[in-house]
């Protein structure tokens, strides 16, 4: 850990504690007299440490850099949970519904006070121009404006364009929610002429193949490149990404700039996040379709602005909270309705955290629960268990649970997990009576390449290709 974390992680206990949270929050709206805008920047498919100022010796990313610097950085944020393969629809459906995955089954039913409805009912106009795939669509029609550019760039355009017809009329809720870095990691060419693969290093956790059975070995972002992973394969994506990042940087710089032009940005709460993370080669693994620390669910979360202290915290978040920590910020009222919980008071330094522990969930094959050191990772399907100690082994290279030292840990944490399970309406089985097997290799992966589809399976296919 460098000198210059350690300093600002004080900052935020120390200094920073100092604040008292309705102080900061009229302070804001005081120095214009207006409610602070809201600028919600939404990646798609975003590593939480693939920014240049958290330390990526690659990834060029100016724009993104100076938001962090100058905002409070969540160190460990993440995805409540997916109950599907495409881990940004239910993520997106919790940011806009602040309602966690058991209890909304990720839809929004029309009866809690969603995201885009509580800016509009406090004064705001707002916008989301992002994907349209994999999206609540219905809870996202309730913007004033809802459009879909494809790109970083149309998306940037038609937030600009916002700014500039309503900035000084009344507060804006922002919302950039495209594509990019999702595969195929687009970018005009000269971004990808920036990132050369024989530059860019493996991750230290990099693998060929997953040594067992997940349960979730040959979905969709599984399938992006062969088995096994090779150096050659993998660089060449992760230069792609690369560049896909500093191409959608560039962007988010047009539109932070539109607002400094418009005299805005002084006045504006500025939130950076991704929808979920991605493996890119560690464990053997590509997607996002796992509970790794740095696979699926663990996600960038920064917030800046006025009366936001600069900093990072170690509190556990889920990016559900963002919804209640922006109607904190904004002196809004947190709807009843919602499972998750305000950010607001670490941010004004009155809380070191909000929840004690961080559970996550996949389908029904994979469950995790971790504290500051300990992470347990169970696998219901196949009976197993990984346990790692995250102060000394990050990346989880070194599986504990099977030593017999650390039995009374593994059983700790599985009571904790069950005891979550509980209390968060989770009804899988974390124990099977007849386990499925749990080898893995690429020749099992390529036994089921050669499967040939149902007529059930061809179907959804042409439907796909035809939607």
């Amino acid at each position: 850990m460098s000198g210059n974390t350690i300093g600002r992680r004080a900052f935020i206990r120390g200094g920073a504690a100092t604040l008292a949270l309705p102080l900061w929050m009229k302070s804001a709206e005081a120095a214009t007299g207006r409610k602070p805008n809201v600028l919600f920047l939404l990646a798609d498919d975003f590593r939480p440490d693939t920014i240049g100022a958290l330390g990526h010796k690659i990834v060029k990313t100016p724009n993104l850099d100076k938001i962090v610097q100058r905002g409070l950085f969540f160190r460990h944020a993440y995805v409540f949970g997916s109950n599907s393969g495409a881990v940004c629809m239910p993520s997106r459906t919790m940011i806009y519904t602040g309602i966690e995955l058991f209890h909304n089954n990720c839809r929004g039913d029309g009866k809690a006070l969603t995201f885009p409805q509580a800016m509009k009912a406090a004064g705001y106009a707002t916008i989301r121009s992002g994907k349209f795939g994999n999206n609540p669509g219905d809870i996202c029609k309730a913007f004033d404006v809802h459009v879909d550019g494809k790109t970083a760039q149309t998306n940037a355009d038609n937030i600009i364009a916002f700014i500039k017809e309503h900035a000084s009329k009344q507060p804006l809720f922002l919302n950039m929610a495209g594509n990019e870095p999702h595969d195929p990691q687009f970018a005009p060419d000269d971004y990808y002429a920036m990132y050369k693969p024989e530059d860019i290093p493996l991750p230290p956790n990099f693998l060929p193949y997953h040594p067992f059975d997940n349960g979730e070995m040959t979905v969709r972002d599984e399938g992006t490149l062969p088995w096994p992973r090779t150096r050659e394969a993998l660089t060449g994506k992760l230069a792609r990404y690369y560049a896909s990042i500093t191409y959608l940087d560039a962007q988010y710089g047009r539109v932070i700039n539109t607002l400094r032009e418009a005299g805005e940005l002084d006045n504006t709460i500025v939130i950076f996040a991704g929808d979920n993370g991605l493996s890119l080669g560690e464990h053997g693994l590509l997607g996002k379709q796992n509970l790794y620390e740095f696979g699926g669910m663990h996600v960038p979360l920064v917030f800046a602005g006025p009366g936001i202290p600069k900093g990072e915290s170690d509190a556990f978040a889920y990016l559900m909270d963002i919804f209640p920590t922006v109607c904190d910020l904004t002196g809004m009222p947190i709807p009843a309705s919602i499972d998750a919980k305000s950010l607001a008071p670490v941010v004004a330094g009155k809380d070191l955290k909000v929840r004690d522990c961080l559970f996550t969930s996949y389908k029904d094959v994979q469950r995790s629960i971790r504290d500051q050191r300990w992470k347990l990772l169970r696998y219901p399907q196949i009976n197993k268990n990984q346990l790692f100690d995250l102060q000394n082994d990050p990346h989880e290279m070194n599986d504990l649970a099977d030593k017999p030292e650390h039995a009374g840990k593994v059983k700790e944490m599985m009571a904790l997990m069950e005891k979550m399970q509980k209390e968060l309406g989770d009804t899988c089985p974390l124990t099977v009576q007849n386990p499925k097997d749990p080898s893995w290799s690429p020749d099992k992966a390529k036994t089921i390449e050669k499967k040939p589809r149902t007529k059930k399976q061809n179907k959804r296919k042409e439907k796909k290709t035809n939607g």
